[in-house]
């Protein structure tokens, strides 16, 4: 009898303590978010946690990053930046204890497919300036840098997609042309715009009549 009364309080205690257990594995962190995907370079700023256990706040709580070069967090801000391509897994636990709760973030990359400009040809006066706008395709491309090159920077200067006609202030360039072309850093895809560079650009001047001979 008294083996069988030992047992089963064995067996009584072993469960009141798994049943504890359960509850603090539940109970002791509450994240607002258990999983995060983000695009390189992306922020979310929604992440926070609270301690569910009595008689702790969330200065008791300990942060671990298992990869931080992927993305780092800031529990003051509740702020998580995607820094590189992969995955990473936060966990938060209260001090002295070893319940932990867990966020899953992954960052992806989602490269150029293409892009197009506002314009494919322009005429300007040899004093002109004006510019093209690009678009970068995808909308939500992670690197959408673009460079721009000019076949003849005597006749047009470019810089990120502003034009100057005649940079130079030669006066002996009546006209000219020259091809821009824009290069997404990401995929290498190319868009050009043809640039026409005239003296008067279709504006037609008085005519002076020939000087007579005398």
């Amino acid at each position: 009898m008294f083996g069988l009364g030992v047992a089963a309080c064995f067996v009584a205690c072993g469960s009141d303590s798994n049943d504890s257990y359960e509850e603090d594995v539940v109970k002791e962190v509450a994240l607002s978010q258990n999983t995060i995907t983000l695009l390189l370079n992306e922020e979310d700023g929604s992440l926070s946690a609270t301690p569910t256990v009595e008689g702790y706040s969330a200065a008791d709580i300990v942060w671990t990053n298992s990869n931080p070069s992927v993305a780092e967090y800031d529990p003051v801000t509740g702020k998580v930046v995607a820094k590189e391509v992969g995955k990473t897994t936060l966990t938060a636990r209260l001090k002295g204890r070893f319940v932990v709760s867990t966020c899953y973030i992954t960052v992806s990359f989602v490269k150029v497919t293409g892009l197009t400009l506002d314009k494919y040809e322009i005429n300007m006066m040899r004093s002109d300036s004006d510019s093209i706008a690009v678009t970068i395709l995808p909308e939500n491309a992670c690197y959408k840098n673009v460079t721009w090159t000019s076949s003849n920077e005597n006749v047009v200067k470019v810089v990120n997609g502003k034009l100057w006609a005649n940079p130079k202030h030669n006066p002996l360039l009546n006209s000219g042309t020259a091809t821009i072309t824009a290069t997404t850093v990401d995929q290498g895809f190319k868009a050009q715009c043809v640039v026409n560079v005239g003296q008067f650009s279709g504006i037609k001047y008085p005519q002076y009549p020939e000087k007579q001979q005398w």
